[in-house]
């Protein structure tokens, strides 16, 4: 499997092609802290902690922080009214359930 990085990059990518998808990653830094990415129409967003890089290309995900779940909501956010498209599931599952969709 690709490293979590290397999803994130896979994500953005997927979602500049749906762009009534807003894709929700939440799991754990290297050091413990829970956190929580936003990406809709090839950008990505951090919720739940600050971004100290300025370059824009770095990858919002390092070495040890890992990816934990991926959900699906529909775009655009309606807060205290999120949509659901795909309910949270792990980075594998889904994968494998977004090739089982393809025709």
């Amino acid at each position: 499997m690709a490293s979590d990085s290397d999803q994130l990059q896979r994500l953005e990518d997927l979602s500049a092609h749906h762009r009534n998808w807003v894709l929700r990653c939440r799991g754990q830094l290297a050091g413990g802290e829970p956190f929580e990415l936003i990406l809709f129409r090839y950008f990505s967003s951090s919720t739940s902690h600050g971004i100290i890089v300025v370059d824009a290309d770095a990858p919002l995900l390092e070495d040890g922080d890992q990816l934990e779940t991926i959900e699906i909501l529909k775009a655009p956010l309606q807060p205290g009214a999120e949509h659901v498209l795909q309910a949270a599931m792990a980075p594998e599952a889904f994968w494998q359930a977004l090739v089982a969709e393809q025709p």
